[in-house]
């Protein structure tokens, strides 16, 4: 373009600036259509819009931008099948002018398949169902996707969720209880047109073993993989959970481990227990879950119970205690525990079963006259595993205390019995003479009345050692038929022995015979002589109840000696004179 100037325009000016018209050719590239066109001019006016503006029609009737872009190739990708679609370029300039392209109409063909969706977790639900969890690619065709199942080492067809905003699909069958369930996901767009699917990917199938002695069991699953699609970032698995539920209760996590198996010990025996896993990845955003197994923690065989008969002081030093146990079960035996607060027990001893119901055990290493002892006993199964305990039996503690005021009356108090199953009827108390239990009952109480008091000096000619034993006497209604008693400590009564020597005796007259009076002196320590004056025996006895009568004997003044023990158990001797009057 020039421009004439002067008279009759004979001068011009000088050549304008070459512009091309923009031509707009769109060409198929690969997957993509590629809208190629070219520059207004080269290289572009400074007067020139930055941005060349690609609109496009579609549906048509409907104009949109479709980019604004400095460069001259665009791609465009389609989202439907085949569809009608017109383009133009336009480019503004400063001045308000605007500069446009061709018009291009035409028909396209997407030829592009859907990417691979990225299966983010695949997943047992608590009933055995499976789930799928994917993301939606990126391409904006997608029409459908298409479920493929596992089934006999064949993928086949089973479904198709229709959207392409659709994100998981739910297999309603609980497959996944008894084995690895294979459960695949395909997008399809609107040509039909179908992406890759993963192959590898399978819920997680925990397998238990449970072993009923050691109270434990050993968990085993397969392994988890995960998507790997390029462009997405690779997840990778942190840890295994384990979860563990008791009794429908709900599910604690008892353990984790980046291996495919772990053992849980200490599982709570005779209950109903559940088990799954659940993988986390690396970032901890995403979790799958593995089937869930159930089953009775069962036990071996223990009698179904024990019973604690009696625990009873023998000696100074030792308790029995017996124990009645169903025999019609097997057991390793019976542990036997003490306990000095009724709250710490610790183990004292064991009984070997030997197949019969009735056992006996002595703790020898205890001190009855200073407190009571609490027994149970408990019953080890054939595994070693303890069992079921029995009822607490406790000991009576009895302690004596001195009167001041009377010699002869002692006070008794006692700890009460616990422990039968009859409940305790009453009290037995026993003052044994010389180690003589048989006749030794001086008194009963009533189950709550646990004091009584006595009185000895009827008792003083009879012996010199005295002991006093409580008995608690088992009253009607154990349950298992069973009738028993315990004894307390023993506790040893000492009185100081003591012995009235008369000084005379007249054989014709009113005293006849010379008899020493003894009191709480052992019987059997006891020896009297007496001696004339020049030494020689006249009278001998070992029976305190024998008398001297003095025969053959002149009037005169003798000499005895008296050795005896006392109920301390110390050996005195007593001498003096006699005077023999006729």
């Amino acid at each position: 373009m020039v421009t004439k100037f002067g008279a009759g325009g004979a001068s011009s000016s000088r050549n304008s600036d070459t512009l091309r018209t923009i031509f707009l050719n769109p060409r198929v590239v690969g997957v993509a259509l590629a809208l190629d066109f070219t520059h207004l001019h080269t290289p572009k006016l400074l007067t020139s819009a930055p941005l060349y503006v690609i609109n496009k029609e579609y549906p048509l009737g409907t104009w949109n931008t479709l980019a604004s872009t400095s460069n001259t190739v665009y791609p465009d990708t389609l989202n439907i099948c085949i569809a009608k679609i017109n383009y133009q370029v336009s480019l503004k300039d400063a001045s308000g002018c605007t500069s446009t392209s061709n018009f291009i109409a035409g028909t396209y063909t997407n030829t592009k398949a859907p990417e691979q969706p990225y299966v983010d977790s695949i997943s047992v639900l608590p009933n055995g169902f499976t789930t799928i969890g994917w993301q939606i690619p990126l391409d904006k065709d997608i029409d459908k996707y298409t479920i493929q199942y596992l089934v006999g080492g064949t993928n086949q067809p089973i479904d198709t969720i229709k959207g392409r905003n659709s994100t998981s699909y739910t297999y309603a069958y609980p497959t996944a209880n008894t084995a690895q369930v294979g459960l695949f996901v395909k997008a399809l767009d609107s040509c039909g047109l179908g992406g890759t699917l993963n192959y590898q990917l399978r819920t997680m199938y925990v397998q238990t073993t449970y072993d009923r002695c050691a109270y434990q069991t050993t968990l085993k699953w397969n392994r988890y993989v995960w998507s790997d699609i390029r462009g997405v970032y690779p997840e990778s698995t942190k840890e295994y959970r384990i979860y563990y539920s008791i009794n429908n209760g709900g599910f604690g996590m008892v353990g984790a481990t980046s291996d495919t198996n772990f053992i849980h010990t200490n599982v709570a025996p005779g209950k109903n227990v559940c088990y799954f896993v659940r993988v986390v990845n690396q970032r901890q955003t995403i979790t799958a879950s593995s089937n869930r197994r159930c089953f009775f923690s069962d036990q071996v065989e223990a009698p179904a119970y024990i019973y604690l008969k009696t625990a009873s002081i023998v000696g100074k030093t030792s308790a029995e205690i017996k124990v009645y146990i169903d025999n019609l079960k097997s057991s390793r035996g019976i542990t036997i525990q003490r306990s000095e607060n009724e709250i710490d027990f610790k183990d004292v001893g064991f009984i070997t079963s030997t197949g019969g119901a009735h056992y006996s055990f002595s703790d020898g290493k205890i001190e009855p006259a200073k407190k009571a002892y609490s027994y149970r006993a408990l019953i080890v199964d054939s595994c070693g595993n303890t069992r079921s305990s029995s009822n607490v039996a406790r000991t009576i503690l009895l302690k004596v205390h001195e009167d001041d005021n009377q010699l002869f009356t002692k006070q008794l108090s006692w700890s009460d019995y616990k422990g039968f199953g009859g409940a305790v009827s009453g009290y037995n108390i026993y003052r044994i003479l010389n180690e003589d239990i048989s006749t030794a009952l001086v008194g009963t109480t009533d189950a709550l009345t646990t004091y009584f008091t006595d009185n000895l000096e009827n008792s003083a000619p009879r012996g010199a050692r005295i002991d006093y034993v409580v008995q608690a006497v088992e009253g009607i209604g154990n349950p298992y038929g069973i009738f028993e008693m315990s004894n307390s400590n023993a506790v040893p009564v000492y009185m100081e022995g003591t012995i009235f020597v008369p000084n005379a005796f007249a054989p014709e007259g009113v005293n006849t015979t010379w008899l020493p009076i003894t009191h709480f002196v052992e019987k059997a320590e006891y020896h009297v002589s007496v001696f004339n004056r020049w030494g020689k025996k006249v009278f001998e006895s070992h029976d305190d109840k024998r008398a001297w009568d003095g025969a053959d004997c002149i009037s005169d003044v003798y000499v005895y000696l008296i050795d005896y023990k006392n109920a301390r158990g110390e050996y005195l001797q007593v001498k003096g004179t006699v005077s023999l009057m006729r």
